[in-house]
């Protein structure tokens, strides 16, 4: 006989709005408020947030559970494998497009491959496999991509204390120069035009924002006149139809890479500052594999330091929570039957950080990448899992390993202002990149 899931309270369903949902909205789901984000860390909203859905899956699950949303009801998944369940089957039937997130991206990329379903889908995922080169050990552009990367962070080098605001602008232009070319290496005014998109698409107006179609034009330009040394060099041979939208498609890369992955970065520096034998063991490997400055085989090889950025990424998600919608009936294995449109949601903080199933949930833990079967758990869900995954996910790492090998070839991270972290307690819940300041200090 089918059995329905729990439902949690409503009253826990008003706390779970008001402890995970509005702080996520108010920080900026798509661009986010500095202001806003340190506010919220100082509450601390991230470690109030995790403690009330341990008390509810404690509750109610393992199986997904009914909780509350504002005036709607969602499932909770807090199991690896019911996770595995819903991330293996999108984009049908489980489709990554639920209303907030398809309502604020069509602000800023109407055509984006993770808002499209069916066959728009297909074709805008087939088109990001090609140019991305998903799934390759090496991308055919990894040289120009990592002098581009050393090239940044030297720079970086050069100029004492390393601000967030710093880093971000530095891989605000690296990615302008992977994407597109070296001719918008300085093109700051695109950057600020999708961070003006984006800040619209907080507000989930449901229609491309105004200035978006000037935006399209300016990245279309690009296109018709592309880089070989950048990924609109590969353009031309990859499949693509009149519904890709080409520009449209290049759009999430710039935000991704330009955004999330220097809050990553940043993230991890200020973990090594605080973890001296994972930083010696860094700069072992670049050691072994050419002092840090060695081929491009060599930096995509370096497992560990790759590892410390996985590891930011679990730690501190960028996106604590996300949702799925199902786009057909689904019937799941203790046979109740949800409805087309029944919305899920994915605490990812609570998922990475769950100390019942994750046994160095709150200490860093590189090697777990490196040497552990990490990389194969559905409970880390940074880069997604499944059909839907994250297409660039090997770039990014790569962009990555480039840049901070690099950085920490020649210079020690220390934290000079924010929250300082010791590697003696469990770590914290967030680590705020808008109020810290980290000094590169020379190698001796």
């Amino acid at each position: 006989m089918a059995l329905d899931f729990k439902h949690a309270s409503l009253v826990e369903g008003i706390r779970f709005t008001a402890q995970v949902g509005v702080p996520n909205v108010l920080q900026g789901l798509f661009r986010k408020r500095p202001g806003v984000v340190s506010t919220v860390g100082r509450l601390p909203a991230d470690a109030l947030a995790y403690r009330l859905v341990a008390g509810l899956a404690s509750s109610y699950g393992p199986d997904p559970f009914w909780v509350r949303v504002g005036g709607d009801e969602a499932l909770l998944l807090t199991h690896p494998e019911d996770i595995e369940t819903v991330l293996g089957g999108s984009p049908s039937p489980f489709a990554s497009d639920p209303e907030a997130k398809r309502k604020g991206m069509t602000a800023f990329q109407p055509t984006a491959l993770t808002i499209s379903r069916g066959d728009l889908w297909t074709d805008r995922r087939a088109f990001a496999e090609a140019v991305l080169q998903t799934g390759s050990p090496l991308h055919s552009l990894a040289e120009t991509f990592a002098s581009v990367a050393a090239a940044e962070a030297d720079g970086l080098l050069a100029g004492g204390d390393l601000s967030f605001q710093a880093i971000n602008a530095s891989f605000q232009r690296l990615t302008r120069r992977v994407v597109l070319g070296a001719d918008a290496a300085d093109d700051n005014a695109l950057t600020d035009a999708l961070g003006e998109l984006m800040a619209a698409g907080n507000k989930m107006p449901g229609e491309p924002a105004e200035g978006y179609d000037a935006f399209h034009a300016r990245l279309a330009a690009y296109v018709a006149a592309p880089d070989a040394s950048a990924l609109t060099g590969l353009i031309a041979g990859a499949p693509s139809t009149d519904e890709t939208d080409v520009p449209g498609q290049l759009i999430h890369w710039l935000f991704a890479m330009g955004d999330t992955l220097p809050t990553n970065l940043y993230r991890a520096l200020a973990l090594l500052s605080a973890h001296p034998e994972a930083l010696a063991r860094v700069r072992a490997e670049a050691d072994a594999a050419g002092s840090g400055t060695g081929t491009v085989e060599a930096v995509a090889g370096s497992a560990y330091l790759a590892g410390c950025i996985l590891e930011a990424m679990r730690l501190w998600p960028t996106t604590a929570l996300f949702g799925r919608v199902q786009a057909e009936e689904v019937r799941w294995k203790n046979g109740q039957k949800t409805p087309a449109g029944t919305q899920l949601l994915i605490h990812n903080l609570f998922n990475h950080r769950n100390r019942e199933r994750v046994p160095y949930a709150d200490q860093f833990a590189p090697e777990e990448w490196s040497e552990g079967s990490a990389g194969d758990d559905w409970s880390f869900n940074f880069f997604s899992h499944g059909p839907q995954g994250c297409p660039g996910a090997g770039m990014s790492i790569f962009l990555g390993q480039a840049f901070l090998g690099r950085l920490l070839a020649q210079a020690t991270p220390r934290i000079t202002r924010g929250t300082t972290l010791d590697a003696e307690k469990p770590l914290p819940y967030g680590w705020d990149v808008y109020t810290a300041t980290i000094a590169l200090d020379p190698v001796d």
